[in-house]
């Protein structure tokens, strides 16, 4: 889709002429998470999961700095 005008589509803005990409609802990424279900797992599941994706040092990191990193490597 081609935006018409300035728009803000998933935390992402677009300006006129933009393609904005077509989201799928509840499309998990490739980690098999989605962006809610990260933001609410306990520090101690963010850090086995991170352990699980070869993220090292995950034990030493704060949960809110572990979500930041598994969403920006999901992609999402």
């Amino acid at each position: 889709m081609i935006a018409e005008y300035t728009v803000k589509r998933n935390g992402k803005w677009y300006k006129a002429g933009d393609e904005i990409p077509d989201i799928v609802l509840g499309e998990k990424s490739s980690g098999g998470y989605t962006k809610t279900e990260i933001n609410r797992m306990s520090t101690a599941d963010l850090q086995a999961l991170a352990a699980e994706h070869g993220i090292e040092g995950a034990e030493e990191i704060s949960g809110a700095e572990l979500k930041r990193i598994l969403i920006e490597q999901f992609g999402l």
